[in-house]
């Protein structure tokens, strides 16, 4: 065995097991190193990877190991510059002056604070492979961390679907995205937002040290034992990089298509066609509306041994058991149409599509629906006949449309107004013509100002300043708005000729298909959102039909 006291011998060997993969992997860096033992800084030191890493090297190495508790900054600053061909170079770095780094009672002071900060040691950050043990972290004290923890928890209290971490010239602010509408909720000092945003690349399994290109990652988080998971995209700016984080629900009991569908006809136009032996079923709308949790939902329902489901998604959103998932990997070559080509030869009786995206993908898929297998997919477009058109974009021949196709549904997501709040007037028929011209007599106002600046309110709100369910915007939860159009034959005809998207919508309305609008509007008339919701994801051209 080499001597102890051989430096060159533990540069060369050091070298090896502390390249820079492994430090941001881990979040560790190297503090000092002498003949006889080797100090590292690590961000977490009692996780168990690190601690397993320790173990390797001094039993490989034979050198004793110890390990310091370091910020997120100091973690940053040393990684940069790291050089493990000069370590002899590398001494204790000093702590960073813990009076310059944002804690959480100072976050918790800033005028946008709108929730209380959870305890470090009520979280668990999970590795996107492993999920670490509650205990792990119950002794970590780093006001970057914390403040991290925090803002990811506190998507879970306000139900946000995003997370926008956005360094601005002065400040970073974090904004969230509740029921599809952004707010800001933190205004954190600018000293800190590199920090804050290498905090979140390294749980990311990001590069650290790439500033320069957009990035893409996902973590997953424990939050009062439910696991998120979290996709997290970087995109460098003028003033810094921008982090989104898009938080992808993977409870499945969640998914229950009659929860999601408020009326009976749109609802068995849905079975119908979700149940159909073969053909291809395609749902629209613009991203964030939902499209995604439909599918699953009709997934859910046929998810039956019986019958083998395969999945191409990007990324894999909802985990269901008894379904093969495939996540899509560009970068390996793996997207939409080389997946859907390679699954054609597992034997599927049902296939998910993520979403057709170019001709490929669209012209694989039709091929599958016309041999013998269910296909769904998404589309960006704005309606139902409009996604025909789209595939018309995309060169698909009318006749492989019209032969493939059984149905497409449109879908948008508005808010549900606060039943606790919310107050009903008569509908004025100069301010409210829309709801007047489609014979509603009454609509519900979403409470949009503080309460108590109203009057007539129960004396529960007294005192309250705004409303303890909503917090004073008037509206909790989301509906979905939906168009459902059954291609029976008349419209498939249409699409043989090539009409375009007017006349096939008239055909489609002739026919008994509700418009997004319309849909809306019955919302409206059953006091569950407002007109003004519906009016903010509608097109409004569309007041004229049925």
């Amino acid at each position: 065995m080499k001597s102890i006291r051989d430096t060159n011998y533990l540069k060369k060997k050091l070298d090896n097991y502390l390249n820079e993969s492994i430090r941001e992997s881990l979040g560790i860096i190297i503090l000092s190193i002498n003949k006889n033992e080797l100090l590292i800084g690590a961000m977490n030191p009692n996780y168990s990877k690190v601690l397993e890493f320790i173990n390797k090297i001094e039993s490989e190495i034979n050198i004793k190991v110890k390990t310091k508790q370091i910020s997120s900054d100091e973690w940053e600053q040393k990684n940069i510059n790291c050089d493990l061909l000069n370590l002899e170079s590398i001494s204790n770095i000093e702590l960073i002056n813990k009076d310059n780094i944002i804690s959480s009672e100072e976050l918790s002071e800033t005028d946008n604070d709108k929730f209380d900060f959870f305890d470090s040691e009520d979280e668990v950050d999970l590795d996107p492979e492993d999920i670490f043990d509650d205990s792990e972290f119950k002794q970590i004290s780093d006001p970057v961390i914390s403040a991290v923890s925090s803002i990811l928890s506190a998507s879970n209290k306000l139900g946000a679907s995003d997370i926008h971490a956005e360094p601005l010239e002065e400040r970073m602010r974090i904004r969230y995205r509740v029921d599809g509408v952004l707010q800001e909720v933190y205004s954190l000092p600018k000293a800190r937002s590199r920090a804050i945003t290498s905090r979140i690349k390294v749980m990311s399994k990001l590069n650290i040290a790439e500033r320069r290109l957009p990035q893409d990652g996902r973590l997953r988080y424990k939050i009062d034992e439910r696991i998120l998971d979290f996709r997290v995209s970087t995109l460098p700016g003028k003033w810094g990089e921008k982090i989104v984080l898009r938080v992808l629900q993977s409870d499945s009991s969640l998914l229950k298509i009659d929860k999601l569908i408020n009326f009976n006809e749109e609802l068995k136009s849905v079975r119908d066609m979700g149940n159909s032996p073969y053909g291809i079923f395609i749902v629209v709308g613009p991203t964030g509306s939902g499209k995604s949790t439909t599918l699953y939902s009709i997934l859910n329902e046929r998810n039956t041994p019986d019958v083998n489901i395969i999945t191409v998604e990007d990324p894999v959103e909802y985990t269901l058991d008894g379904i093969h998932q495939v996540q899509v990997i560009r970068e390996k070559g793996l997207d939409f149409a080389r997946a859907l080509r390679s699954l054609m030869r597992q034997d599927p009786d049902i296939i998910l599509v993520g979403e057709t995206r170019d001709k490929e993908t669209a012209h694989t898929a039709m091929e599958a629906a016309l041999t013998g297998h269910m296909v769904f997919t998404t589309l960006h477009a704005n309606d139902t006949s409009t996604a025909i058109t789209r595939l018309a974009e995309m060169e698909i021949p009318p006749y492989l449309i019209g032969s493939s196709i059984v149905g497409v549904m449109a879908q948008r997501l508005v808010r549900k107004v606060c039943s606790k709040c919310s107050y009903v007037v008569e509908v004025d028929p100069i301010k409210d013509k829309l709801a007047f011209e489609h014979g509603i007599k009454q609509i519900r106002k979403a409470n949009t100002i503080k309460i108590e600046n109203k009057k007539n309110y129960s004396s529960s709100f007294k005192n309250e300043g705004t409303c303890p369910i909503c917090n004073g915007s008037g509206y909790k939860g989301r509906l979905g708005l939906y168009e459902v159009m059954k291609v029976n034959d008349n419209i498939r005809e249409l699409i043989m000729k090539s009409s375009n998207a007017d006349v096939i919508k008239d055909c489609a309305t002739k026919s008994g298909m509700r418009t997004l609008l319309n849909y809306g509007l019955e919302l409206v008339k059953q006091q569950l959102t407002s007109l003004e919701e519906v009016e903010r994801v509608c097109l409004l051209e569309d007041s004229d039909d049925g």
